[in-house]
């Protein structure tokens, strides 16, 4: 493997590197250990001869001066040439955020296996230069990722160039909240990528000092995150049209519940399937499997669930734009994407399926919006039914999650009378047995439950912008307004334990932007906050454009041509999940405004143009799930 250290990435930026330790590392099993060792020549290049291949990821660090290093990740092989440069470090520090203990990455293959990918998504490892990801649509200046990417790389760039004071300024800058400076570059940006809201403003001027980066940002971000943007399904004649909810399979790919077809209110009759780097979804073989359909898939909303044996169970609620108006059912994928449920779907006792999980014991849990029931299908049998049927018109069933004692719990989403029931499972006698109901929020969505003692029971409140926890035995512990909450929707838990909320609140199509929101959770104390505590600033995670409006991956404009360019790159979102390196994937479900919408305006009940398009990857982000 042939390599080059430089600063700069750019042709007339360049200042190679010479004279510098360079070593490769091994991260696998666990552990990371040194493999090789080289010194830059004078034209910075350098060359490692090991041909070692791991199950795990390589990468290199480079020594420049006291204080000062870069790195690059390169993945489970070596390639023919790599680059260590500034926009390098901040690629590999980012993806492998999760991963990091003690300056050297380290941790579980299949983990390290995405941080590879996702690293490929941010920089080209072989010329040291911004990725292809970022560089195109619906990256490149719909966003501000490239950006400040360029930005943080601007930071390095200071250091490494040795102008005064920039070292000093950056490890003080990036202390962290609890008091540690790093002790170089790489534990700086590390700081930067685990406690993105801190300092921000004086990080964004320090960022200005050199400019060997270009173009940087145009103005100061929210918070110094990193997300990529992916909305190709594999067929643009089948784009993304609001995406509610998804799940992961043991390959690292995203199974995605789609709502509509993408420019207009009529049901979709497909889902996607991604990669675990977001590209299309393949099988084994490497044949496309996205977009997914058949099986009765009509209309998916929020719910969609994975078995025991990786089935995919999904949720149909059907949005509309048919007449007559769609049964609700579920529809049911392997792995490779064929349908194992037949063409009208399973129907049994359903009835327009919102939120859809399954516990331990592969018993399908089925919030059944449309006839006002919670059923069961024990086993993944859906020619059995157990029905939790409480003869009430305003029981709206959306959200399921289920205790560790096998209790499922349920959001009512009425909006005049929402609350969270308690349901008991007995696959014996067939019955749902209501423990107890607590009257709580208004328009309650998503729902999740922690692992603290019995587990503390999160819902998402999205008609009065709350939060709110309870223990299970009906007692509220908190209600949290914080964060950047705005209008809560889908509501899932990290590694940690800490609390993710996706915002369906209400957007401008010019003037704001989606929003994610964090609260410190059970173990909060063990970073000096109290449950419910905000992790994330008032503005919440964000993702904004840097100037060009939002397309389609045909090349159109969000609104179609002709319709009112949009700058929210991230949107109104519903649901998400962290995946197995802690890359935060959320839902573009709902765009940001109707009224400059040329098809129509939904307030009105005229025609609308109105699902998302794709999904937002926050990279290395929050603690994977173990």
């Amino acid at each position: 493997m042939n390599g080059v250290l430089q600063s700069g990435g750019t042709d007339g930026n360049i200042l190679p590197l010479s004279q510098r330790r360079v070593i490769l590392m091994e991260a696998s099993g666990g552990v990371a250990v040194a493999i090789e060792q080289t010194t830059t020549a004078a034209d910075g290049s350098f060359a490692f001869h090991s041909t070692k291949i791991t199950s795990g990821t390589f990468y290199a660090v480079a020594e420049i001066s006291d204080g000062v290093e870069l790195m690059t990740v390169t993945g489970p092989s070596m390639p023919e040439q790599i680059t260590i440069n500034e926009l390098t470090t901040v690629a590999a520090i980012f993806s492998a955020a999760q991963f990091i203990d003690d300056g050297k990455i380290q941790g579980d293959s299949f983990g390290l296996r995405i941080v590879a990918k996702m690293n490929a998504n941010l920089v080209d490892i072989a010329t040291g230069a911004s990725s292809r990801v970022l560089l195109a649509s619906p990256n490149a200046d719909e966003t501000n990722t490239l950006r400040s990417t360029r930005s943080l790389a601007n930071l390095l760039a200071a250091c490494v160039r040795n102008m005064p004071g920039a070292l000093d300024t950056l490890l003080s800058l990036t202390t962290t909240p609890g008091g540690t400076r790093p002790s170089n570059t790489l534990g700086a940006i590390y700081n930067i990528a685990r406690y993105p809201a801190n300092q921000v403003g004086a990080l964004y001027t320090q960022s200005q000092v050199t400019d060997v980066y270009q173009p940087p940002l145009s103005s100061q971000p929210d918070a110094w995150t990193l997300a990529v943007k992916v909305n190709d399904t594999g067929d643009n004649a089948h784009m993304f049209g609001g995406p509610a909810n998804l799940v992961f399979d043991s390959s690292g790919r995203a199974w995605i519940a789609n709502n509509v077809i993408q420019g207009t209110n009529t049901s979709t009759r497909y889902g996607m399937v991604l990669n675990s780097d977001g590209t299309p979804g393949a099988d084994d073989q490497g044949n496309r499997i996205s977009p997914y359909t058949g099986g009765g898939l009509l209309g998916a909303g929020f719910g969609i669930g994975i078995d025991s044996q990786e089935r995919i169970w999904v949720g149909c609620f059907g949005w509309g734009g048919l007449n007559p108006a769609p049964d609700g059912s579920v529809a049911v994928f392997d792995t490779n994407a064929q349908p194992l449920s037949p063409p009208g779907g399973h129907k049994h006792e359903i009835d327009r399926v919102q939120g859809t999980v399954v516990d331990d014991d592969d018993n399908v849990w089925l919030a059944s919006y449309g006839n006002h029931r919670v059923v069961v299908y024990p086993g993944g049998d859906a020619t059995s039914a157990i029905v939790y049927d409480p003869n009430d018109d305003n029981f709206l069933p959306f959200g399921i999650a289920i205790a560790a004692d096998g209790t499922g719990w349920i959001t009512n989403s009425y909006s005049d009378a929402s609350s969270v029931i308690q349901l008991q499972l007995d696959v014996t006698a067939k019955t749902l047995t209501l423990l107890q109901t607590i009257v709580v929020g208004q328009t309650n969505k998503g729902i999740a439950i922690d692992s603290a003692g019995n587990g503390n029971v999160w819902i998402g409140s999205g008609g009065d912008n709350f939060v709110y926890v309870y223990q299970q035995n009906g007692q509220c512990i908190g209600a949290f307004q914080c964060g950047g909450l705005d209008g809560p929707w889908g509501v899932f838990l990290d590694g940690n334990d800490d609390l993710w909320a996706a915002n369906f609140g209400p957007l401008h199509p010019t003037e704001y932007t989606g929003r994610l929101t964090k609260l410190a959770g059970p173990n909060a104390a063990k970073i000096g906050l109290q449950l419910g505590d905000p992790i994330t600033p008032s503005s919440g995670y964000t993702l904004k454009s840097e100037g060009e409006q939002v397309r389609l991956p045909n090349g159109d404009p969000l609104y179609g041509i002709g319709g009112k360019p949009c700058y929210v790159p991230l949107m109104r979102t519903t649901g998400g999940g962290v995946d197995a390196a802690g890359n935060l994937w959320i839902c573009n479900n709902w765009k940001p405004s109707f009224i400059n919408d040329l098809i129509g305006d939904p307030l009105n009940s005229n025609e609308a143009n109105p699902g998302g398009d794709g999904i937002v990857i926050f990279i290395g982000l929050t603690t994977p799930l173990r």
